[in-house]
């Protein structure tokens, strides 16, 4: 049935304008070209699909974001130095992850009253896009309820439940929910997330979840392609990629298409594969190095383009956030400053000793909370004695002088000054990343901007 199915998927997409086989012969420079940017607008959806894969791999919720289909995974506790899993990970919020299948109906998912914890759940297409939020900021601090409907099959309105409509039957559900450093509020946390609910879910058959299987993508730059195709015809691409479709359609790339079927030379094929291959090296060296350059050229602060979650037709945009940070917020829910270089465009490295001041009245502008996180330059938490990761308004005690003014030294050894904040840095080189949910407009429009960070002495 399942073969039948993406059989009559990928002769849909044939009859498409951008399906038509290969006409007039590319070039093999050109079909390198296109090779890349197959990769470029292939890869969120891919990883879309690689993550959900592995992590709905699992026979039962295992408190590491791997879940059944329709069933949350709740995270016990925050991330340490030596997990390598996600990079840059949250110290401030614990994650409930969720992949949806909505190909029987609508799925409802409740929660119940948050008091005074911030909390959001995002859904996100196939496309890494953003269709919606509930939470703090969008549905209020309340018990709630939200439908989530694929639009092939709506099924029957859930009275007072918030709707979030999906052109797409596969949705991931990340939510995120606002803890302290302290085991106690994190149990606490805990114990409100657990009482988040999906329905229908499926019956468990086991409460042993098991090892996530490995569901890596094809290093062979033909397969991927071949893999681009079958999740083209199973996610249609939305009409606004029509024009990219087109030109990719010349090479044998498109919803249900192979290129081996193209009836392309031996030299364009070979091309093909070479420009896909080239690009899946070259893409994540790009992307560190192109954020550098702004970081150095913005005063050691890199902010991201408004677009993040919204992408429309800026699929290098999309291609870089995959690479960097899958599944990112839209900026009315949260942005994420990240210095890697001092004031004076030097990056930051613990040979040296810095500081960070928000003047009184000038913390980071949110209704919800901000954090300042250190990561060693590979995007990981770095160990220290003191076993703090940030410091912020969830990450007491928050020292403030009696000006009012916060106060930050970034070191390795821990300051003599009481009156100031101890971010301890590692050995080598290291970035800094600031969380503000729920910003203010200062924030969105840049009339607030993080204060530079100060090389001492």
């Amino acid at each position: 049935m399942k073969a039948a199915l993406l059989a009559g998927l990928a002769g849909v997409a044939l009859a498409l304008p951008w399906a038509s086989s290969a006409e007039a012969q590319v070039s093999p420079e050109q079909a390198t070209e296109l090779g890349r940017e197959a990769y470029r607008y292939g890869l969120p959806l891919l990883e879309f699909l690689r993550v959900r894969a592995e992590m709905t791999s699992v026979r039962a919720p295992d408190g590491r974001g791997n879940a059944p289909v329709n069933t949350f995974s709740h995270a016990r506790g925050f991330a340490r130095p030596r997990d390598r899993t996600v990079v840059a990970p949250n110290v401030d919020t614990l994650y409930s992850i969720a992949h949806l299948d909505l190909a029987k109906g609508p799925v409802l998912l409740s929660h119940p009253a948050m008091g005074r914890r911030f909390f959001g759940f995002q859904f996100l297409d196939p496309y890494t896009n953003v269709i919606g939020y509930a939470g703090t900021r969008t549905t209020g601090r309340g018990a709630g309820r939200v439908q989530i409907a694929w639009t092939r099959r709506p099924g029957k309105r859930e009275p007072g439940a918030k709707l979030i409509r999906s052109r797409y039957r596969r949705v991931w559900v990340i939510g995120r929910t606002l803890a302290t450093d302290s085991r106690a509020d994190q149990r606490r946390a805990r114990a409100k997330m657990l009482r988040y609910r999906l329905r229908p879910g499926p019956r468990l058959r086991s409460r042993r979840p098991g090892r996530p299987r490995k569901a890596p993508l094809p290093t062979d730059g033909l397969d991927l392609l071949d893999a681009l195709g079958r999740a083209l015809a199973q996610n249609p691409p939305p009409a606004r990629d029509r024009p990219l479709l087109e030109r990719l359609a010349q090479v044998g790339v498109g919803p249900g298409l192979r290129p081996s079927e193209a009836d392309l030379s031996a030299d364009v094929l070979a091309a093909l594969r070479d420009g896909v291959e080239r690009e899946a090296v070259e893409a994540p060296t790009r992307a560190r190095a192109d954020v550098a350059r702004q970081a150095i050229a913005a005063g050691g602060w890199l902010s991201l383009d408004p677009k993040i979650g919204n992408y429309g037709t800026d699929y290098d945009l999309r291609a870089t956030v995959a690479l960097v940070g899958l599944g990112a917020n839209t900026p009315a829910e949260a942005i994420y400053p990240t210095a890697l270089a001092d004031g004076e465009g030097a990056f930051l490295t613990g040979a040296n000793r810095y500081r960070l001041v928000f003047g009184r009245g000038e913390e980071p502008p949110t209704r919800a909370f901000w954090s300042l996180t250190m990561y060693d330059s590979g995007g990981y938490l770095v160990p220290n004695p003191t076993r703090r990761y940030a410091i912020g308004t969830s990450h007491p005690p928050l020292v403030r002088r009696r000006d009012g003014s916060i106060v930050v030294l970034i070191q390795r050894e821990r300051p003599a000054a009481r009156n100031v904040n101890w971010l301890p840095a590692p050995a080598g080189g290291f970035r800094l990343n600031l969380r503000l949910y729920w910003p203010r407009r200062a924030a969105l429009t840049g009339a607030w901007r993080p204060p530079p960070v100060q090389r001492l002495g």
